[in-house]
């Protein structure tokens, strides 16, 4: 059970489980410490109850991720609770985008930008793929540094096929002329 109880200092309802009565607690609010005394007018707080079975909800251990109640009709889950908070994922945070924006700008500002470009993309996103499935980089930005990479190399291919079919064309030209 918990109980209602009230900082001395700044006047905050809080909540407490019933052994901390007596002990000293400390306000979140305002950061006074006092002890907790049971308040006389306050009623105790129940747990919340399931409207499923009409039990009361578990109760979360310190240091459970939160969760919310998931809605009835939702068929995906077995569960009654699904998780709120994003996985932590490990390694370095993936450059997907930033490889992404720097293939994407190869084509779009093409001619201009794709020998600076193409080849930065194309060697960042090997470099980052490489990191990924080693194990030592964010794998969820994957799919992003591969378009990324596919951006550049392409950009980079073309380009180099147009210098070298302009250059064929200027000495076929200076030849015949």
């Amino acid at each position: 059970m918990t109980e209602v109880i009230t900082c001395s200092e700044c006047q905050r309802k809080l909540q407490v489980p019933e052994s901390f009565i007596g002990q000293m607690v400390q306000c979140p609010e305002c950061g006074h410490q006092f002890a907790a005394q049971p308040n006389p007018n306050a009623v105790q707080a129940q747990p919340p109850v399931s409207s499923a079975s009409g039990a009361a909800a578990p109760q979360r251990e310190e240091g459970a991720r939160r969760r919310r109640p998931v809605d009835e009709d939702d068929d995906d889950f077995d569960d009654d609770y699904v998780d709120i908070r994003p996985m932590r994922r490990s390694g370095t945070p993936h450059r997907g985008g930033m490889i992404l924006a720097v293939g994407i700008l190869a084509w779009v500002l093409f001619p201009y930008t794709t020998w600076i470009c193409g080849p930065i993309a194309w060697f960042m996103g090997n470099s980052d793929l490489n990191q990924i499935r080693a194990g030592d980089m964010d794998p969820s930005g994957e799919g992003m540094v591969q378009a990324g990479r596919v951006l550049g190399m392409v950009a980079t291919i073309v380009s180099v096929v147009l210098i070298a079919g302009i250059c064929l064309l200027i000495a076929v030209s200076t030849a015949h002329g």
